[in-house]
């Protein structure tokens, strides 16, 4: 009994950051579609919805080990310090949604992990090889997004240069086949992230004896992930695209193929990877293929800033949260 007096609140806070990311996740998958009129925003969010809901069921759970295996020992880790680590991601989460910026999920719940788990167990606690393994996966995929957009839209640009404008329905009918994969791919991911962390706490909390996703834990992070699409999605959908640049078809063909492959890429070597940015430089990359000048680099300023300072600020608001409650609760 006292073991699911500890593990429900963890659950709960695990429930709140899945539903979240799917609302950060939404328009990462639909932005580019609506802006582009190849589909309007209820169909979009419909299909994303639909996407995530099977995505996490289809590329393995390699990236929810790496989360709860790879980073931090469970030897010695309370469910405390979970709760301190979800309490800090979901805090910075509603407050990156308030302020209308594109934050990271990924980036903001490895803060929180490494941060409450620093603060209870000090640097010992942490797998340096694993952390560094995700950092790099996180920061290097972002670039990559920008090169992948620019190189599939110079490509695309190659391919039709003799097109009349007609292309542009074709190019139309494309992105609702790169949205069904980038929806899957996005949901995979995002997914595997409540994955990792509901099985590190019932392997914490004692239910289970090693690090074996169990089915129940897929299901119910797909389904909260897909509601998460479905309720929030419409408000960072123009921040997405819009305040880029003006998305046109062939860009946004471009951004979702590119972002396609490099998440289902990093999903099935068990690279965590941020789709939100990842899916952000992909439109970059795709913009700039046509000219530099038409990307709207303030907002991606504020962008790359929130990128940078992620991990830090939820790493400090976790560790904070950690002694406050560990003080209160002796």
């Amino acid at each position: 009994m006292n073991a699911w007096i500890t593990l429900i609140p963890l659950l709960l806070l695990i429930a709140a950051q899945d539903i979240l990311t799917g609302v950060f996740g939404a328009p990462s998958i639909v932005a580019t579609m609506i802006a582009s009129r190849a589909m309007t925003p209820y169909r979009a969010i419909l299909l994303s919805t639909l996407a995530q809901l099977i995505g996490p069921l289809l590329f393995g759970v390699a990236v929810a080990a790496a989360v709860g295996k790879d980073v931090v020992h469970s030897t010695g880790i309370s469910t405390l310090m979970l709760c301190a680590a979800l309490t800090s991601t979901v805090f910075w989460m509603v407050f990156a949604w308030y302020l209308k910026i594109p934050s990271s999920s990924t980036h903001a719940l490895i803060g929180g992990l490494v941060g409450a788990v620093l603060a209870g167990l000090g640097p010992s606690a942490i797998q340096g090889g694993g952390l560094l393994k995700m950092i790099l996966s996180l920061t290097l995929t972002a670039p990559l997004g920008i090169v992948g957009g620019f190189l599939v839209a110079r490509l695309c640009y190659w391919l039709a240069r003799a097109s009349t404008p007609k292309v542009n329905h074709a190019f139309n009918r494309g992105q609702l086949i790169t949205a069904v994969f980038l929806g899957f791919a996005v949901g995979s991911n995002n997914a595997q992230n409540a994955m990792g962390i509901t099985t590190l706490g019932l392997v914490v909390a004692g239910f289970i004896t090693k690090f074996e996703v169990p089915h129940w834990v897929i299901i119910g992070s797909a389904v909260c992930l897909a509601l998460g699409n479905l309720i929030g999605g419409m408000r960072l959908m123009k921040s997405m695209g819009a305040q880029f640049f003006q998305v046109r078809p062939l860009h946004g063909f471009s951004a979702e193929l590119s972002s396609t492959l490099i998440i289902i890429a990093s999903s099935l070597i068990g690279g965590d990877v941020s789709t939100t940015h990842v899916t952000s430089m992909s439109i970059i990359g795709a913009g700039a293929a046509e000219r530099i000048s038409m990307v709207r680099w303030g907002f991606v300023q504020r962008v790359l800033w929130t990128w940078v300072l992620t991990i830090p600020v939820t790493a400090l608001i976790a560790a904070v949260i950690y002694v406050a409650f560990h003080t209160l609760l002796r």
